[in-house]
């Protein structure tokens, strides 16, 4: 599923979310303007970004800041690499995206197709 609004208010709720989804957030992201809210990385049992870096460099801070969210945010290359966990059969994944264009779908969907071969 991608959720890509302008939304600057929630647009789903983390109960619509069947188990074994993979969410990939590419609008806003920041506190007070996000199209997701908190229920949403609650529910899953990974989350994921392509720059640690940027997620820590937005202004205003990014909506996981000051969260325990926050602090279970992995990189994709961890992921990828084996360094990280790796997303549950039964669980919801989201992927924050921080910016590198339409790469970052192509990217979770290589992830799903390498562990489904994996799981094989």
């Amino acid at each position: 599923m991608i959720l890509a609004t302008s939304s600057p208010v929630p647009v789903i709720e983390a109960a619509w979310i069947a188990p074994g989804t993979y969410v990939t957030t590419l609008g806003p992201k920041q506190r007070g303007r996000a199209e997701f809210g908190l229920d949403l990385p609650g529910a899953a049992s990974l989350l994921v970004t392509d720059s640690l870096d940027q997620i820590g460099a937005y202004h205003p801070p990014n909506v996981l800041a000051g969260t325990p969210h926050h602090q279970r945010l992995v990189s994709l290359g961890a992921v990828r690499a084996g360094e990280a966990p790796t997303p549950r059969a039964d669980g919801i994944t989201i992927f924050f995206s921080v910016g590198l264009a339409g790469t970052e779908a192509f990217l979770l969907d290589r992830l799903a197709a390498h562990i489904k071969a994996q799981r094989r």
